[in-house]
Order: structure tokens, then sequence, then C-alpha cells
């Protein structure tokens, strides 16, 4: 096979190639042209309401439970319309244990506010302000034992739970 003979071949294939590129154009083209009222008109979407619905929902139910002054309107939420059936249990969780065996410190978050404990003080020595803060009794490895109000609670430092 010469020069001349491999030429002849690549022009055929790309004639090839040209007329299936024409073909293929005039195939979209065609599709393409269908009536223009129908594709401007516009398609209502289906789930509009269904989402709406969704939304309020969550809304609802995030609202039924609101308990943040200023944000709940009065007579709002669960915490208006309940009566207090005496005090909640707290969320006391431990943050932080560290330090050395002297003056260890641990980090106890209490309803969202942060207490620094030091050993050896019943106190916090840092910290939000509590309207009646509990007194560490002890600490005991990995949990905390804590006072307030005739009743003790003991706390543990979850290390599975740690974030980066």
């Amino acid at each position: 096979m010469n020069g001349n003979e491999l030429c002849i071949l690549r022009r055929r294939a790309a004639g090839r190639m040209l007329a299936g590129i024409a073909l293929s154009a005039a195939a979209i083209s065609a599709s393409h042209a269908q009536p223009a009222d129908q594709a401007s008109a516009p398609q209502p979407w289906p789930d509009v309401e269904t989402v709406r619905t969704l939304l309020r929902a969550d809304a609802a139910a995030a609202l039924s439970d609101c308990r943040v002054p200023g944000l709940c309107a009065v007579g709002e939420g669960k915490g208006a319309t309940m009566p207090p059936a005496g005090r909640a249990a707290d969320d006391i969780r431990v943050t932080a244990i560290f330090g050395t065996a002297r003056s260890l410190n641990v980090d106890v978050v209490v309803n969202g506010t942060l207490q620094r404990y030091r050993a050896g003080r019943a106190d916090p020595v840092a910290g939000g302000a509590l309207a009646a803060p509990y007194r560490l009794v002890a600490v005991d490895g990995a949990c905390v034992r804590l006072h307030r109000e005739g009743r003790d609670r003991t706390a543990c430092l979850d290390a599975g739970g740690a974030h980066p």
C-alpha cells in the first residue's frame, strides 16, 4: 500500500464521519422544532404544595417547644401552656478532665453553660453564672460526682464522642 491509497482511505473515512455529523445535526434540529407555545408555557411543579406542607409542619413542630424569650409569642410553646411539674433533670456533660493529680481540672457543661471545677474545691472556679451551681464532690477516674439541692449526680467523660 502506498501513500496515495492511505490518503484515499482517510478521505473516505472523513467523508463518512462528516455525513454522520450532518445527519445527527438534522435529527437534533428536527426534534427541537416543536411548537413554541408548549415550550414557553410554565410547567407547574407537582410537589410544591407537598413541600410547603412539610415546611409548615416542621416550623410548627419547632415552635411548639419554643422556650427562647423574645422569639416565641406569649402563649406559644409547651413551656407556656404546660404547668411546671417540678424541676426537669439537668443535662450534665463532662467535656474535659485535664491537669496533674495535684491540680486536676474538670470542664462540665450544665444545660449548655460551661463550668470549670478544680479538684479539692466544691464551687466552680470559672464559667458562666448559674442560679444554683452544682458543687463538686469528687473526681473518680473519668467520672465526676456533683451535688445540688440534696441530690447527687454522676456524669462521665464520653471519650467515644470526641469531635475535632
